[in-house]
């Protein structure tokens, strides 16, 4: 169906962008202009286009990792203090030692909220801490010959991601390490309420807390390896996820060229091809989107297919949930795109995304029918140009971009009918 003229647009279209305007932080010059070309590459293929500005805050998003990983060290800091002051090596007042026990936990749980609430959980809670930036949405609308009975959705998103120091130099060791951590601030938090609660009830376990505060100290070094979590200089993102936006222009410019073509082109499907602003940022660009026209989606019972990160072909994982963020996706697109995927003989896999999300996500979370698509397995393996400077056009197969455009092309045409 795809021919080797439309994979090479789509490459094309990664490399233009990689050298023209380079990697794209969130709300930022290089991020606009990428949109702007898109929209002017929607114009040719869509019956309408248009851009939407929202405003957010993307540092929030991971800007705060370092400076939580900083407070869990003067958290720890003020428990050896407290201590210390116990072993009646610093010479204050027990009162002291209380006062510092209270700080430290406040710190701590300051870390863990962040962590859970605007890392996992991808709510904006300490965003008022950052600044504000724009950034834009772009859509481009086909409708379909006869009447609209069905409305679908193709997105993906142009902003690309700091480099992840912790996956550049550390590779999939970087993955336990952040797993570690998690565990690590637990373990701080559990033994410095269990001592101010002994401290209150006046009973003393002073060496069973000499014994945590040794532990506390073998978790230093991945508290350095927090704060150095990621650069603050974004990635080309051709893999993540420039291959994504080439795939819904795909969409657009095979439907263009074969309008005319009642088994190809929809008779009662209207096509939204978006690509989100601010991915990178926690979602903030389709969280807008889905926030701004959610009784719309629901009225037309949109369905969202999402496509992030897609490089080698014959290679391809389908999200049927994304565990970090906590939503689950819609059973009866995923099982079409993988009943269609055994057709082709694309090598799919049904799995759960085990941290991160996909825009894909924002839809789900609010009721509306979405899946994502991509070709990365983060549960078996660390691919070297995830969010690193190794995310070049190089590392995408064409055929791969090619063989997504026809799996959304089957699901379409399954959807029309």
């Amino acid at each position: 169906m795809v021919n080797e003229t439309l994979n090479n647009y789509m490459y094309q279209f990664i490399e233009r962008i990689c050298n023209e305007i380079g990697p794209r932080e969130s709300g930022t010059e290089e991020e606009l202009k990428t949109g702007d070309i898109i929209e002017n590459e929607l114009k040719k293929y869509c019956d309408e286009t248009r851009q939407e500005e929202y405003t957010s805050n993307p540092h929030a998003f991971l800007g705060g990792i370092r400076y939580g990983a900083a407070l869990v060290f003067v958290a720890i800091i003020l428990y050896w203090v407290s201590v210390l002051i116990d072993l009646n090596i610093i010479l204050l007042d027990q009162f002291y030692g209380l006062v510092f026990l209270l700080i430290s936990v406040i710190l701590i749980i300051l870390t863990v909220s962040y962590f859970i609430l605007e890392v996992m959980k991808y709510y904006e809670v300490y965003d008022f801490l950052f600044p504000k930036r724009k950034s834009r949405n772009i859509i481009g609308i086909i409708n379909p010959i006869e009447e609209i009975k069905h409305t679908i959705i193709f997105s993906a998103h142009h902003d690309s991601a700091f480099e992840f120091n912790t996956f550049y130099y550390l590779k999939r060791f970087g993955q336990i390490i952040i797993n570690i951590g998690y565990l690590a601030v637990v373990i701080v938090l559990i033994a410095t309420i269990l001592k101010l609660i002994f401290f209150i009830l006046s009973i003393e376990l002073t060496m069973l807390f000499v014994v945590f505060g040794i532990l506390f100290i073998f978790f230093i070094p991945i508290i350095l390896v927090y704060i150095l979590f990621h650069t603050y200089k974004p990635v080309l993102g051709a893999f993540d996820n420039l291959s994504g936006v080439a795939i819904i222009l795909g969409i657009g410019k095979f439907l263009m060229e074969n309008k005319t073509n009642p088994d190809i082109f929809p008779k009662n499907t209207i096509i939204y091809l978006i690509s989100f602003a601010g991915e990178e940022a926690g979602l903030r660009g389709s969280k807008r989107y889905v926030s701004k026209h959610l009784d719309e989606l629901k009225s037309n019972n949109s369905i969202i297919v999402n496509m992030d990160s897609i490089a080698k072909k014959n290679t391809l994982v389908i999200h049927n949930k994304e565990s970090g963020i906590g939503v689950k996706h819609d059973s009866k697109i995923y099982n079409s795109l993988m009943e269609i995927s055994k057709r082709r003989k694309l090598n799919a896999r049904l799995m759960s995304l085990p941290f991160g999300a996909t825009d894909a996500a924002a839809f789900s979370k609010k009721g509306i029918s979405a899946v994502a698509v991509g070709g990365l397995n983060l549960k078996e393996e660390l691919a070297p140009y995830y969010h690193t400077r190794n995310d070049t056009p190089e590392v995408i197969e064409k055929e791969a971009l090619g063989q997504i455009v026809e799996l959304c092309l089957d699901y379409l045409k399954e959807v029309d009918s």
